[in-house]
């Protein structure tokens, strides 16, 4: 390299600078206060006084917030020919796997998360807690039992089977 070289960055284009608007500016300015002007008196609520709709709605949210648990009761009636078809699946599994996981449903039965979690949020497993419409976590990680195995498969297999014969 040559000595002569400049090494300094290449000039830019001076860019205009923005004009600034007036209304903007005093947006967050601290207003001062005199120190002979009394602070403003705190403002109680009269007892009289009936409480805001907001305050009654949330008031409501806290009352309704019960847990509801999907019982068996409360799911569908499947074909008997697919019920068969579930329950002989389930045999086949290891005896040694009492719980299962996501993962484990998904290599034995190749069943999505997502597909799992669709069903789940519809309703169709036992066993699984809502609350306000809002599916509750059961740990940091969710394991089914074979009971719930059943009605999730069952639940995937009659979705599955509404959708070919259409």
């Amino acid at each position: 390299m040559a000595a002569d070289t400049n090494l300094a960055p290449p000039a830019r284009r001076k860019t205009r600078a923005k004009v600034a608007d007036a209304s903007q500016l005093g947006l967050f300015d601290v207003a001062v206060s005199t120190p002979s002007a009394p602070a403003p008196p705190p403002l109680i609520a009269s007892p009289s006084r009936a409480p805001s709709p907001a305050i009654r709605t949330r008031r409501k949210l806290v009352t309704d917030d019960a847990v509801h648990l999907v019982t068996i009761a409360e799911l569908p009636e499947y074909p008997a020919s697919l019920v068969e078809i579930v329950n002989r699946s389930i045999t086949d599994l290891p005896k040694d796997l009492v719980w299962l996981t996501y993962k484990e449903i998904r290599k034995h039965f190749g069943v999505s998360r997502a597909t799992i979690a669709r069903r789940l949020k519809d309703g169709l497993v036992p066993g699984v807690r809502f609350q306000e419409g809002r599916m509750l976590d059961d740990g940091p990680v969710r394991r089914f039992d074979r009971t719930q195995l059943r009605w999730l498969l069952l639940a995937v297999r009659f979705a599955g089977s509404r959708y070919q014969t259409d």
